[in-house]
């Protein structure tokens, strides 16, 4: 072992300790997740009943992953030998010297029975679902409707498309929505779809200001902020700014001018063209010409040196002018803003209240909701403290894992459930409740979601604060080693924040209470290291440690593909908007695609684990990560897939968006509505009726001469009419495509359209992927799919599935393991809690403050902000400019480390200059970051794919040991040993089996004989069948509401009187409660349990095909129990009918077939008693023989 190793292992036994509360911040691959598992099985050791714990993370993937790992650890416990377990417990310990008695080992292996049999299984859950559970217990306290449920992606998007179609309607006839859309339309906000995206976000907090504030007030307090009066628009200050100015001097001044040099004369023009114009605004616009440049930078003079020399007067008015304007540009900006803003507010404002509207008629609460009415619930409602008391009593110990993506409202959830941990009866326990939060701030990528990774650390301080005020144990163990990374990775990474580092220190150090004074950093080195350190990235950078010292690792940087000097020619018949196959991205896709296949061809090595030693690189070794899926990012896959490199293709794709699913689309709603002549002309000219190895039969001229000079005729009927032998194909196509809407199903549809065979020979299938590449393959085989899926929950209909899917958007994503033995492309987010041998970093040449729109903000004391786009901004709009720059540029750094720390033995990171830039990367880019800092020691020159402008290759660099090639991975390489099964030749294939009850068995067998007498039309099987139902479904209800449950079930059955319903409540209820049947009802047991099979002992060719009224399986037996209500039922076993006997004896042995080694019996509870019967094996061995020979 290792010293970090060694290291490590004592910080995660520490983690682990079930008396502390614990606050871990841990780096990449410390194994945060095996500490939380640990933990809990301690808990569980100690004593904790599983329905006391409750783990929160915070995706489900992290949630489903937990709960795996635990229950994989508890049944290993459960069915090691001692001395197995004895290993396990001490390792889990960290402890050898440990000494166990039977009795410990027995309760250990118990454990895995306990967490599966705790009613509701062991919480482990996001803490949306924890919410969700919370407020489903308590609905009407948090002012919930019983039954509510929670809006799904697609309930979400229909309810906000149906809000924002409702505010556009209401625009209509409501003026005051109408001019708030004008005024942010004339100001270039363009579409009000980005007010919807910035309110999703932050909709409960606007909705909390306009409660606390209304409209008028966040009104006021912006105008007051900005100086502005209640009155003050920009064109009443537009009028005025001009009215107020000296027109005579300046009309003397334009004259005067107007002598003096070229320069002098165009400012005379200006002048007097300001002096002519027909309006104050657009007068002052021209003006501002002469004062101001087109940056909007003061002119350094306002005429030519004789001029000013010669007219001092002039220069003087001018200059007098210019300090006026100039005050009143600002003004405008802050008046222009203000309108803006309060446009973009009322809007906001109405759209939220059609949102929730929408919301409230469906019963819906969307996960924002969720968090709200649960903080409420827990902190606000008059109930809180009853609330609290009873969540007290079922919960003792809090785990809370990836804490650093939770948002402050989510804080408050934890806060409010563990406060009484440290007051009141919380102290006083023997065993005290526990809080253990794990996270890494430098992970913390999901502040579009609201994390806050400072609430991470503030956390921390406050559960330290708490503990220590309550005199419990607290501790703060440092994960820093990496069970993941090369020690070579690890150093790059360090390297790549040395400057965050030097800064955390720094701050510490300037934050420490004893700190008198700190000499002024003069250089800067201290503290940037050669490069700005992102000021909002971390708050504390914790070094790495690698636990395997001697593991081999590479790190490479490409230099950055540029633009080609002379760009080809644009092919005119190309759309405007395809990114050129020359462009700098393509054709670094293609030295990446380049590049993974020499890895796999040759073999590189990297390190298994599972082996302890070095393998050839497989394609599921390979990790590509991207910032986003742009065009990069679809022409790497279709690269990849041109070399028969095995690519999992995109991690999430929204069907509706992919070119190949809309052509798919437009057939079927030209099959439904053949009149829309817009997707008739579009369906034409799709690759369905594009010849793979000739030219288009239908060019632009072809449907040129369809559509022209047919007056009111649709493009349909023309099609039809059309003699023109091009067409031939569609039209025949297209018909038979109508024709098949009645008769075909969905799936069917699309299918037989796609594999039908073209006119020259191949499928239509075919043409697609010869026009689109395979890269068009997953799209259209998740349609199909979706198609099978559609009909299979819905009534088949072409049209539904088209608004379903539309409705959806037919988002599809897919999880990325290492499984499907595939390279994965995917986005850093996406990648989150992923690892590979090798990752790709190509697109790193993207600036963090390159977003789409930075002209709106949402603001904590105004609501929503506007942004002049102009060169004048507010100071306010500059703050928060600057904010939201600094934000991004700290969100951007933690997910470079997030990308970074992927990889165990290979980082290669390149990318490409864009055409913003020319000739460089951009500022504060992941390249320009990687590209400052890795260099010095260890870094060496070597060979790049990359060819420069000139023609030469320019030189990459590496740090850390080139892999060894160990040759390409064969199939007969990866020795698989087939099972025995596979090398036997088949068996002679048996007739079909015929499938039997087993109550036919006993054909020929007497029935259990009634009394010709005793006929009641039917209503003893009635009795017997209300029985069953009611046994099946009681056990499940709690014992103090099965009696309620019983007779309301047996009201609401007709043609019963009240007589035989109170004999049959008291005869199920009788059994039930019976002590001795305890076993068969208890947790754990199975009702109506379905038997299909063939067995020893059964007649030859046939399948038992019967139901079991109860199952009972243990580890070592498996008892069978049936319900009899025959009345009076037999004294002994000797006189039960064979018809039952046989019927037991076939279910005995299927499930001796079924688990074999395991004792099976079989038992008939009589409920007229009631009484338990079991019933021997040999009258039941003798009952099926004889059965069988019937």
């Amino acid at each position: 072992m290792t010293p970090a190793i060694r290291h490590a292992t004592e910080q995660q036994t520490l983690a682990a300790r079930p008396d502390h509360h614990i606050h871990v911040e841990a780096n990449a691959g410390s194994g945060k997740t095996r500490v939380l598992v640990s933990r809990v099985a301690r808990l569980l050791l100690t004593g904790s009943a599983p329905d006391k714990i409750l783990c929160l993370t915070y995706t489900k993937a992290a949630a489903g992953e937990m709960k795996s790992r635990l229950f994989e650890t508890l049944g290993e416990w459960s069915i090691a030998n001692d001395e197995t377990l004895r290993g396990k417990l001490n390792k889990l310990y960290n402890d050898e010297s440990r000494a166990y008695t039977g009795s410990d080992l027995a309760e250990a292996r118990k454990l895995f029975a306990r967490a599966l049999e705790t009613p509701g299984g062991l919480a482990v859950q996001t803490i949306h679902a924890f919410c969700q559970s919370l407020l489903q217990r308590f609905p009407l306290e948090a002012g919930l409707p019983p039954g509510f449920d929670v809006a799904d992606d697609a309930d979400n998007r229909a309810i906000a498309a149906e809000a924002r179609r409702g505010l556009l309607l209401a625009a209509q006839t409501d003026s005051g929505l109408h001019e708030a859309l004008e005024a942010l339309y004339a100001r270039g906000v363009d579409s009000f779809d980005l007010i919807v995206k910035l309110v999703a976000g932050k909709r409960l907090d606007f909705s909390r200001l306009l409660l606390e504030h209304g409209e008028a007030g966040l009104r006021a307090a912006l105008r007051a902020e900005l100086g502005l009066s209640d009155n003050e628009t920009s064109s009443g200050l537009s009028e005025s700014g001009w009215l107020d100015a000296p027109q005579d001097a300046l009309l003397s001044a334009a004259a005067t001018l107007a002598t003096g040099s070229k320069t002098d004369q165009q400012q005379a023009d200006r002048i007097q063209a300001a002096l002519k114009a027909r309006d104050p605004g657009t007068a002052l616009a021209i003006i501002n010409d002469v004062y101001f440049t087109q940056k909007g930078e003061l002119r350094k003079s306002f005429a030519t040196k004789p001029v000013r020399e010669t007219y001092p007067a002039i220069d003087e008015l001018l200059t007098r002018e210019a300090a006026r304007l100039s005050d009143l540009r600002g003004r405008i900006a802050a008046a222009d803003m203000a309108e803006a803003s309060e446009a973009a507010t009322r809007l906001s404002a109405h759209y939220i209240r059609r949102y929730e509207a929408g919301l409230r008629a469906l019963r819906r609460l969307d996960y924002a909701d969720l968090i709200a009415f649960a903080v409420k619930l827990l902190d606000d409602s008059e109930a809180r403290d009853w609330i609290r008391y009873k969540l007290d009593q079922g919960i003792d110990h809090v785990l809370v894992d990836e804490a650093q993506d939770n948002a402050p409202e989510q804080w408050r959830v934890i806060g409010a459930l563990v406060e009484e941990y440290f007051s009141g009866t919380g102290i006083d326990q023997a065993t005290p409740k526990t809080v253990f939060t794990v996270g890494d701030e430098k992970q913390s990528i999901y502040s579009f979601q609201g994390a806050e990774p400072r609430q991470f650390l503030a956390w921390g301080e406050r559960l330290r604060s708490d503990a220590h005020a309550a005199r419990q144990k607290f501790e703060t163990p440092s994960l820093s080693v990496s069970f993941r990374s090369a020690p070579v990775i690890l150093a790059a990474v360090d390297q790549a924040f040395e400057p965050e580092r030097r800064l955390g220190e720094r701050k510490a150090v300037l934050s420490a209470p004893e700190t008198k004074f700190v000499a002024p950093d003069d250089t800067g080195e201290v503290v940037s290291a050669g490069y700005e350190p992102s000021q909002q990235a971390f708050e504390r950078y914790q070094p790495h440690q690698a636990a395997w010292d001697e593991r081999p690792g590479l790190v490479e940087i490409w230099p950055a593909v540029s633009p080609e000097k002379k760009a080809e020619a644009p092919d005119p018949a190309e759309p405007v908007d395809r990114e050129s196959q020359q462009s700098p991205s393509h054709r670094l896709a293609g030295l990446v695609a380049a590049e993974i296949r020499r890895i796999l061809d040759d073999g590189d090595a990297v390190h298994d684990e599972k082996i302890k030693g070095m393998r050839a690189a497989e394609p599921k070794d390979i990790l590509v990560l991207v910032s986003t899926r742009s065009s990069f990012f679809r022409e790497l896959i279709r690269r990849l897939k041109q070399l028969a490199v095995p690519v999992a293709g995109a991690d999430r794709m929204v069907l509706t968006k992919e070119l190949a699913v809309q052509d798919l689309i437009n057939l079927a709603e030209i099959a439904l509505n053949p009149l829309d002549d817009l997707k008739l002309a579009e369906f034409l000219k799709t690759p369905f009726f594009d010849p793979a190895d000739s030219p288009p039969p239908i060019d632009e001229q072809v449907l040129f001469n369809l559509a022209h000079k047919r007056g009111k005729q649709s493009l349909w009927s023309r099609l039809q009419d059309s003699a023109d032998p091009e067409l031939t194909e569609a039209r025949e196509a297209l018909m038979r495509a109508r024709n098949r809407i009645e008769t075909a199903g969905v799936y069917s549809f699309f299918a037989d359209f796609l594999n039908e065979r073209s006119t020259t020979g191949e499928t239509r299938q075919k043409r697609l992927f010869a026009r689109l590449g395979e890269e068009a393959r997953d799209p259209v085989e998740e349609f199909l799919a979706r198609a099978i899926s559609f009909e299979q929950q819905n009534t088949a209909s072409l049209r539904g599935f088209i608004v379903d899917l539309k409705a959806g958007e037919g988002q599809i994503k897919r999880e990325m393991d290492q499984g499907r033995g595939e390279v994965r492309v995917m986005t850093v987010h996406g990648s989150k809690g992923l690892e590979a041998p090798i990752v790709i970093l190509p697109d790193t040449t993207r600036s963090p403050m390159a977003r789409a729109d930075r002209s709106l903000y949402f603001t904590e004391d105004f609501g929503i902000v506007w942004g002049p786009p102009g060169q004048i901004k507010p100071p306010l709009i500059e703050a928060y400019s600057e904010a939201d720059i600094a934000s991004a540029d700290g969100e951007s750094a933690r997910l470079l480390y997030v990308a970074l720390t992927r990889a165990s033995d290979r980082l290669l990171i390149c990318g490409w200059k864009r055409h913003a830039a020319p000739g460089r990367v951009e500022k504060r880019s992941w390249y320009e970051r990687l590209d400052t800092l890795w260099r010095g020691d260890g870094w060496s020159e070597c060979d790049s794919p990359v060819i420069n402008e000139d023609g030469d290759v320019e030189p990459a660099r590496r740090f850390g040991t080139v892999p060894e090639k160990l040759g390409k991975v064969t199939r007969q390489d990866r020795q698989i040993t087939l099972p025995d099964w596979a090398l036997a030749p088949a068996a002679e294939e048996a007739g079909m089996a015929r499938t039997i009850a087993p109550s036919h068995l006993a054909d020929g067998m007497d029935s259990p004989v009634m009394s010709p007498l005793a006929d009641d039309g039917g209503r003893r099987f009635r009795r017997g069948s209300l029985i069953h139902k009611l046994l099946e479904t009681l056990p499940d209800i709690p014992e103090g509401r099965r009696e309620e449950s019983a007779r309301a079930y047996l009201a609401s059955q007709t043609g019963l009187d009240d007589a035989l319903r109170e004999q049959i409540a008291h005869e199920t209820l009788a059994v039930i409660s019976h002590p001795g049947f305890a076993p068969i009802f208890g947790p754990g047991s199975l009702a109506e349990v379905s038997l299909t099979g063939t067995a020893p002992g059964l007649p030859a060719g046939t399948r038992l095909n019967g139901q079991v009224d109860r199952l009972v399986i243990t580890d070592h037996e498996i008892l069978i129990v049936d319900y009899k209500t025959n009345r009076p039922p037999p004294t002994e076993a000797k006189d039960v009918p064979r018809l039952y006997l046989a019927q037991m004896a076939a279910y005995q042995a299927l499930l001796r077939a079924i688990h074999p080694g395991r004792k099976v019996r079989c038992a008939l509870v009589w409920t007229d008693g009631p009484r338990l019967m079991e019933l021997d094996d040999a009258a039941l061995a003798k009952a099926l023989a004889a059965g069988v020979k019937a």
